[in-house]
């Protein structure tokens, strides 16, 4: 469900106010929503600059009063004027916002005042699948009186002739209901309690009829407040979770912050995200579907919570790594050769403790590293005196082929019966990876004819990356790879085609090691 501020569309929209860029200086603006091409045209007769925004923040207020805070502003042409030729009629700028945080209240943004942070996915309903939570009643005649009459009874207000009075039942009644169970789960994590939640909306009835809505909102409730662009990263961090349990990138549907408050009521603030995480349509495969989910989190809430938490547990160690990994996930069905290398790369910015021990050199090894290392210390700086030491470096460290199949491994001991050979597969994704960066010889076959096979060695790095890491968090993959699955989601599709895929790249090889053999003069 798209949310919509009361003055904004999903459509380019344009609202007017006055914006203070500077203590004292408040100029009239029109700050129009339209996502990447959001902006604040300001103007006014006297001259102005925005290159010294203090804390890169303009606050306004609308025609409407509502109170706006542009946080990450950036100058992108101005100050420029505009003149009749005989004189300056009036001066202008245009700023782009990276956020418009809005409500009754302004937001400084360095100021630790945000104590929750709600956000809407697209694809809620589908992660969240609560069936049972709405429903409508199959034979609703044995229970229509009571609840029909219900509401004049508990109604104060009515005088006891309207309590008294019945309501004309039909023969076929109808009954629309909510359970009322609003919290879905709800994990402590290090970034705070963590929780889904239905809040459903609905009317009172009427000859119109009677509607019955519902929004699942995600909810952060930090343990002490936090700074805006803290909020923010937080969120950002969830969500790319959540997009992995689901099997594509999120949109966000709705983004608002809760703040301390003097007043009884909570006090909220709606954000518009001029560049928010936006999922490119043309590379999406199938609908998602609630089977394919990697997690259950109406069923096996515990489950969930608790492979959330570690995963969130070790984020700020894994976050460079996996920042990559979610980048190569959001290009869902689009290849370029960059991808491959960029799976493979993200095994080298793991933490050491994600990957294999050192190896022990022995006394003679250690040694000649040690003299060949002081030998070309000593040699003038030069590109080729920097490889040698890099390589030298590297002498008793993990390769790359080495590290994959570390994470690797416990995928095979666990489902090896699914992804046989997994460990061949990964280390000619790794070949293949070194032949495109390193160039040479050392190719298993002609891997520009033969995309197919390099699309299936960037799949399999990046299921491997991922799969190992929710593992470690407590992800039961036995379950998973016994689940029936309509592949929406990647994960699965990866599984269920995986045989078919490994045919063919042996058949490749194969083929490769003939004709070497044939054209081998002995």
């Amino acid at each position: 469900m798209k949310y919509t501020a009361p003055w904004t569309t999903e459509e380019k929209t344009q609202v007017a106010g006055t914006f203070t860029i500077a203590p004292g200086r408040e100029i009239y603006g029109e700050l129009t929503f339209s996502g990447r091409k959001t902006s604040l045209y300001l103007y006014d007769k006297d001259f102005f600059s925005t290159y010294s925004i203090p804390d890169q923040c303009i606050k306004g207020v609308l025609h409407d009063l509502t109170k706006v805070s542009l946080i990450g502003c950036i100058t992108t042409s101005g100050p420029c004027s505009f003149s009749d030729g005989a004189q300056v009629r009036y001066h202008y700028s245009t700023v782009f916002p990276h956020f418009v945080v809005y409500g009754d209240n302004h937001l400084v943004p360095d100021q630790k005042t945000i104590s929750e942070v709600h956000f809407v996915i697209d694809d809620a309903s589908t992660l969240f699948y609560d069936f049972e939570a709405f429903g409508s009643l199959i034979n609703a005649r044995p229970f229509i009186e009571t609840i029909a009459n219900a509401n004049a009874l508990q109604n104060p207000y009515l005088d006891q002739e309207r309590k008294e009075r019945k309501v004309t039942l039909g023969p076929d009644p109808v009954i629309l209901y909510f359970t009322g169970k609003q919290e879905i789960f709800a994990a402590d994590t290090v970034l705070g309690r963590v929780s889904a939640s239905h809040n459903p909306t609905h009317t009172l009835g009427g000859p119109n009829g009677v509607q019955l809505k519902n929004i699942i909102f995600v909810t952060i409730a930090f343990q002490e407040p936090v700074v805006f662009d803290e909020s923010i990263l937080r969120a950002s961090t969830l969500l790319r979770y959540l997009g992995l349990l689901v099997g594509r990138p999120q949109n966000v549907a709705r983004l608002r912050l809760r703040t301390e408050s003097d007043q009884e009521t909570p006090a909220f603030l709606e954000v518009y995200w001029s560049l928010a995480p936006d999922r490119e349509p043309f590379y999406e495969g199938e609908t998602m579907h609630p089977s394919d989910v990697l997690m259950d989190a109406v069923r096996q809430p515990e489950e969930f919570s608790r492979v959330l938490a570690n995963w969130l547990a070790r984020e700020d160690s894994w976050r460079d790594a996996r920042i990559r990994f979610f980048g190569l996930f959001a290009q869902q069905r689009r290849y370029e050769l960059d991808r491959l290398i960029a799976a493979a790369n993200m095994y080298d910015i793991l933490p050491s403790s994600a990957g294999p021990p050192d190896i022990q050199l022995s006394d003679e090894l250690q040694a000649a590293k040690q003299t060949g290392r002081k030998t070309f210390r000593a040699l003038p700086q030069s590109p080729e005196r920097d490889s040698v030491l890099g390589a030298l470096g590297r002498i008793g460290k993990a390769s790359l082929k080495q590290k994959v199949r570390h994470r690797a491994k416990p995928i095979v001991d666990a489902v090896g019966e699914r992804f046989p050979e997994l460990l061949m597969v990964t280390d000619e994704a790794v070949t293949c990876r070194n032949y495109y960066v390193h160039g040479g010889e050392c190719r298993s076959f002609e891997y520009n004819r033969n995309f197919n096979a390099v699309v299936f060695f960037a799949d399999t790095l990046e299921f491997v990356f991922a799969a190992s890491d929710l593992m470690e968090a407590g992800w039961d993959v036995k379950t998973w790879a016994k689940t029936p699955t309509t592949m929406s989601h990647r994960f699965a599709s990866f599984r269920i085609n995986y045989a078919g895929r490994l045919q063919k790249l042996k058949a490749l090889l194969n083929q490769q090691a003939s004709s070497k053999a044939s054209s081998d003069p002995r």
